[in-house]
């Protein structure tokens, strides 16, 4: 509802003109006039972000920003404004911090992210992700901005009265406390993303605690898998040629193991009486007695 009594009309025309007038003294470098013809007014404002100042902004990292973030405010006024909102809409620009051109600047962004590496885990390489406040765009943001802005112009009830100033001041005080608020957020993942890799690389110098039991049935399951045990018994095996030790002819009860083994010893020692009498016999044929 316009604040005007009944029997006074607005002059929206001069309203308008007045206003535009106005801004352009605020904002004279920032400020393009895109129509000045009532009742199709329309004009941009260009607003840079301070946001690499830490004594306004308490985060450190800014001072790493190597972009200079911009929002161009586009006002088109209806015909009965300021009894209606503006039409507004915004686009960020992003520009090198130390001059160039942005386009180019663009370029290297591209080639910067074909040349990204990663490591044997398929991370990305930390030392590529430190520079925080270069990654945060403000693409993201506009909708939520807009709609920040239609609150301000009902809950501050703006309508009937010149609200562009008032609106410009909001949109660059949020932009630039979102951008903190982002760089905080992105701060803290990149963090904890630190905090998981030296877990993960201390993992691998601390292993899995061994107990006796763990061991055994590791040796156990080992063993059986490289085919340990069945290669030691075939070895056995073929050390005596077949036959039974006298450890497994215990064990297994076999009759008449003493007596066989007796009947060994008796072989062995007349074999070994026969060749001593042998050999002496030819020592006597050699001595000529």
């Amino acid at each position: 509802m316009s604040p005007y009594p009944h029997n006074l009309t607005m002059d929206y025309k001069e309203e308008q003109e007045q206003e535009l007038e106005v801004l352009e003294s605020i904002y004279p470098d920032e400020l393009e006039v895109l129509s000045g013809e009532y009742p199709n007014i329309k004009f941009s404002v260009l607003l840079k972000l301070e946001l690499n100042d830490t004594a306004m902004h308490d985060n450190e990292l800014l001072v790493s920003l190597n972009k200079v973030h911009l929002l161009e405010v586009t006002f088109q006024f209806p015909e009965n404004y300021p009894d209606m909102a503006p039409i507004v809409t915004i686009t960020p620009f992003e520009q090198p911090l130390h001059g160039g051109d942005s386009d180019e600047d663009s370029d290297e962004e591209e080639e910067e992210e074909e040349e990204q590496e990663y490591d044997e885990h398929g991370n990305k390489v930390l030392s590529k992700l430190e520079n925080l406040p270069d990654q945060i765009s403000f693409r993201e943001y506009i909708p939520e901005l807009l709609k920040t802005i239609q609150t301000q112009i009902d809950e501050d009830m703006l309508l009937g009265m010149q609200m562009c100033f008032a609106l410009l001041a909001t949109v660059k005080e949020s932009g630039e406390n979102w951008f903190v608020a982002q760089l905080d957020e992105l701060d803290r993942q990149h963090q904890q993303e630190i905090e998981r890799r030296e877990a993960q690389e201390q993992k691998k110098f601390n292993g899995t605690k061994v107990t006796q039991e763990s061991y055994l049935e590791w040796r156990a399951r080992f063993r059986t898998e490289m085919g340990i045990d069945e290669r030691d018994r075939l070895r056995r095996e073929a050390a005596h040629h077949g036959r039974l030790t006298g450890k497994q002819m215990f064990e297994q009860g076999v009759a008449g193991t003493t007596d066989d083994a007796d009947a060994d010893a008796e072989d062995a020692s007349a074999s070994a009486s026969a060749t001593d009498v042998e050999s002496v016999t030819k020592d006597l044929k050699n001595t000529g007695i």
